[in-house]
């Protein structure tokens, strides 16, 4: 789908909306006066070093906006569940934010709480957004909508790749694979790359133990942690339990790839003692510091598909905010193509916009720089339903048991069993 196509598609959904939002009603949005008076709140989060990308937009909304106070409660999210948690507390206490930056994990549990202002009418009544948006894939814009409403404006966003040792891939005499490989093309290169023993010892690969980054095995196996609907967790569906199999083996059964428990796989990986990990594209602007270390990068390989995953994070109105036009204001600063250029240098998230993501800024020192975006064609989000919180925790204890030498299958299906016990009892 092209962007065009993609924002045509959001326009007539925009046209459906009744809702409030801008005026209310259709026709030109008018921006509020320059010399308003108020303070805004915005519950943030981000990682160590992004709090000045945002302190930066807020400084451009204030050059248009300077008797309006902003407040940053930023923060790093260890748990979605408790970071709307703090939210709601925040509302209750009467301090509630009038913008909110979610991730995809957190998405549809806000949903569910109604915390999101639906931003239909701003979108169809102001043109300027309507730019950015234009320059957007369609696939983060529709992560962020349901039922027809677009809730968020995508801020930044990630897919995970294969990093690869090209020295390693040069000693071991193996040409760079082709970006269509797949789950048997990958064992047989791990296994050509795994040699030595003891303090000699190098893996072909190294697997990385958070959720979204099991998500690529999953998805390419038609397979995947939730219903469709987000209703029901699938945990120990069979093609969820092939995958993680599959990753199980690669430690116990074909020993290509070091029990995860035993050492981070990206410090592994600029050690040497791996040959491939996966990652996002954080870890190609960690690798930028080390010019003698020579990379590359290549899509998470195929199985029954070649579908991969995203998470992207964006920015919503609170729906009870007091001040929707100004937050409005505030909320595209926050997600313009100024900040897309400040991801861009930063290089630890993908900028959302294909400007950004073209520029010689995001571009440079990285090898196929194009698959750091546009593996979005073929990419579903990280599987989020409202109780993501208690899935993501039942799912990783029961990792944590597979990697123990305990069996898939049990583990997973004990898991599953959890977070229905859970759903259930949370009604």
């Amino acid at each position: 789908m092209s962007a065009a196509v993609g924002v045509s598609l959001l326009l007539a959904a925009c046209g459906s909306d009744t809702g409030t939002g801008a005026t209310g009603v259709s026709g030109t949005y008018q921006a509020p006066a320059s010399d308003t008076r108020a303070t805004l709140t915005i519950s943030n989060w981000g990682n160590p070093g992004d709090e000045k990308f945002y302190d930066a937009a807020i400084a451009r909304f204030n050059q248009r906006y300077p008797n309006v106070q902003v407040k940053n409660n930023f923060t790093q999210v260890v748990n979605w569940g408790d970071y709307i948690n703090k939210i709601q507390a925040s509302i209750a206490s009467g301090d509630a934010p009038d913008v909110i930056n979610m991730a995809t994990e957190g998405v549809e549990y806000g949903l569910d709480k109604t915390l999101f202002q639906s931003l239909n009418n701003f979108i169809k009544q102001d043109s300027s957004v309507q730019e950015l948006v234009s320059d957007v894939s369609p696939a983060l814009l529709n992560g962020f909508s349901k039922d027809g409403q677009t809730y968020l404006l995508p801020n930044n966003w990630n897919t995970m790749l294969v990093y690869y040792n090209a020295a390693l891939f040069e000693k071991a005499g193996i040409a760079r694979p082709s970006d269509t490989w797949t789950w048997q093309d990958f064992l047989a290169i791990a296994k050509k790359l795994t040699s030595g023993s003891g303090g000699n010892q190098v893996y072909g690969f190294s697997i990385p133990t958070y959720t979204f980054a099991y998500m690529p095995w999953i998805y390419s196996n038609n397979a995947s942690t939730a219903s469709a609907d987000l209703k029901t967790p699938t945990l120990d569906a069979p093609g969820t339990v092939e995958a993680i199999q599959f990753l199980a083996d690669l430690v116990f059964k074909e020993k290509v790839a070091p029990n995860p428990t035993g050492g981070d796989p990206t410090s592994l990986f600029q050690a040497g003692k791996v040959a491939m990990t996966a990652a996002p594209a954080n870890l190609a602007a960690t690798l930028v510091a080390n010019k003698d270390f020579e990379y590359d990068v290549l899509p998470m390989p195929t199985n029954k598909s070649n579908t991969t995953v995203f998470g992207a994070a964006g920015f919503a109105m609170y729906s009870g905010s007091k001040n929707k036009d100004l937050s409005w204001e505030l909320l595209k600063e926050l997600a313009s193509q100024q900040m897309q250029t400040q991801w861009a240098v930063g290089g630890t998230s993908n900028p959302t916009t294909k400007t950004a993501q073209q520029s010689e800024d995001f571009t440079k020192n990285k090898p196929h720089p194009e698959l750091f975006y546009n593996q979005i064609d073929h990419a579903k989000p990280v599987a989020a339903p409202p109780f993501f919180g208690a899935m993501d925790a039942a799912f990783q204890k029961a990792m944590t048991s597979v990697y123990a030498g305990g069996d898939v299958r049990s583990a997973l299906k004990q898991a599953n069993d959890e977070v229905k016990s859970t759903v259930a009892q949370n009604g």
